[in-house]
């Protein structure tokens, strides 16, 4: 599976979700009025996209359907992945891109921090790169064991005290072993901290400081966020950044929540570089960010629309449904394809060969007296199932005769002849077929 393939299978369920709510927001037509471009903000929001952020994108559509004179809300949606992906900060690239670094993970507990160093240890290490790993939680209960099954599978060393001890002594242990083995990357774990509680970021407040004082090579702090968290996560994102002046964020467990936006967010509010994504358990599930890959997994296409066959579109996109629809009664107004007709009379349950007898002739539309056009095929071919010997009237369905020459043809049925026939004597009056009522 591709990179493109694993992230936006990752985002299926956020996609969806995105996807139903702008349907529905399609369904009410594609005009750029106010209704439109209230109901896409409110689409962002709802997808955790976040208040600054959605005003933001779709300040910037509006902009562009009035420079370029966009048609219609598709033509604004064609814009959509590019506006989502603009609002994401760029940068970060040094953090994990190959350069020395110590890097601190911070965030909650839960985020999926030590699983996280883990795999970037791993990946580091198939890269070539000297790898020192930090064991700074000492107080969760076997955060120290976790982190060293990722060290040996690794093949890293990795730095630890009893649980416990004090984290700031850990970062400064770990920071002297990597210059001593002339590492190029050290990644610290740290305890998971509630952003709630003062005490707890003043302790992770210590640990930074340290590990800025004391280390010899550039150090970042990238904070791990867990996407199921939604908008929670900013408020989390905006307490450490305040604390700690965060220099890039980790948006992990993308796969398992219908809240992918919130990534969008809180890049956007405090202008936060994305450097990885997690989109799975495995291995290699921690995925390299990329902008306009992510909105576009993000958001996916409006070439396609969820299954709707109880209102008949049967996955159709709704502007591909109204041009079908609307190319399948100029087709009957002006002289349908045998084909398309055939399949109408198969629908109401005419036997195929029967099918080309329902073809109108050029001209005037064929309509019953309901105006539907497509009724009127079904009710003609149920009834040339019903009566299929009646050949003056399959002739007259094909345009062989019209209206006015409904009549028996013989070699003495001349006008004349016709005009000097007696009329016969009122009978009851004739049950008519479809055909007799619709050219009476």
């Amino acid at each position: 599976m591709g990179l493109f393939d694993r992230i936006s299978d990752g985002l299926s369920r956020s996609r969806d979700k995105f996807k139903e709510s702008m349907n529905v927001l399609l369904d009410r037509g594609p005009d750029l009025d106010e209704e439109f471009w209230e109901g896409l903000e409110e689409t962002l929001i709802l997808s955790d996209v976040g208040g600054a952020a959605a005003a933001d994108i779709v300040e910037r559509l509006r902009d562009q359907a009035t420079r370029r004179a966009l048609p219609d809300a598709y033509a604004v949606l064609d814009l959509l992945n590019d506006e989502i992906a603009a609002t994401f900060t760029a940068g970060g690239e040094d953090i994990l891109g190959g350069q020395p670094a110590v890097v601190l993970f911070v965030g909650i507990n839960g985020t999926g921090k030590t699983t996280t160093v883990g795999k970037l240890a791993k990946a580091a290490t198939d890269a070539g790169r000297n790898v020192i790993l930090g064991s700074a939680d000492t107080f969760r209960a076997a955060a120290i064991e976790q982190l060293e099954v990722w060290a040996r599978r690794s093949g890293v060393e990795m730095v630890t005290r009893e649980r416990g001890a004090d984290p700031a002594s850990v970062c400064y242990d770990t920071l002297e072993r990597a210059e001593a083995e002339g590492a190029d990357l050290v990644l610290i774990d740290t305890a998971g901290r509630l952003h709630t509680s003062a005490d707890l970021m003043r302790e992770l407040q210590k640990v930074v400081n340290v590990v800025r004082k004391r280390s010899k090579l550039p150090v970042h702090t990238v904070l791990v966020i867990d996407a199921t968290t939604g908008q929670n996560g900013l408020q989390q994102a905006r307490e450490f950044n305040r604390a700690l002046d965060l220099d890039a964020l980790i948006v992990t467990k993308l796969d398992g929540t219908a809240k992918g936006g919130i990534a969008a967010a809180v890049s956007h509010e405090l202008q936060l570089p994305i450097v990885k994504i997690g989109v799975g358990e495995g291995i290699d599930d921690l995925r390299d960010f990329n902008a306009h890959e992510f909105a576009a997994a993000l958001v996916g296409a409006f070439d396609e629309r969820f299954d709707a066959d109880e209102d008949g579109l049967r996955g159709e996109n709704a502007k591909e449904a109204a041009v079908t629809a609307g190319e399948r009664r100029r087709d009957v107004l002006e002289g349908a394809p045998a084909a398309v007709e055939a399949e109408v009379a198969e629908e109401a349950g005419a036997e195929p060969e029967l099918a080309e007898a329902v073809v109108p002739a050029a001209g005037e539309p064929v309509l019953d007296a309901q105006g539907d056009v497509e009724e009127a095929f079904a009710d003609a071919a149920r009834e040339v199932a019903a009566e299929p010997a009646d050949a003056d009237l399959l002739d007259a369905a094909l345009g062989h005769r019209t209206h006015d020459t409904i009549v028996v043809e013989t070699e003495e049925d001349t006008p004349a002849g016709l005009e000097a026939a007696e009329p016969e004597p009122a009978g009851e009056p004739e049950k008519k077929s479809f055909w007799k009522r619709l050219f009476d």
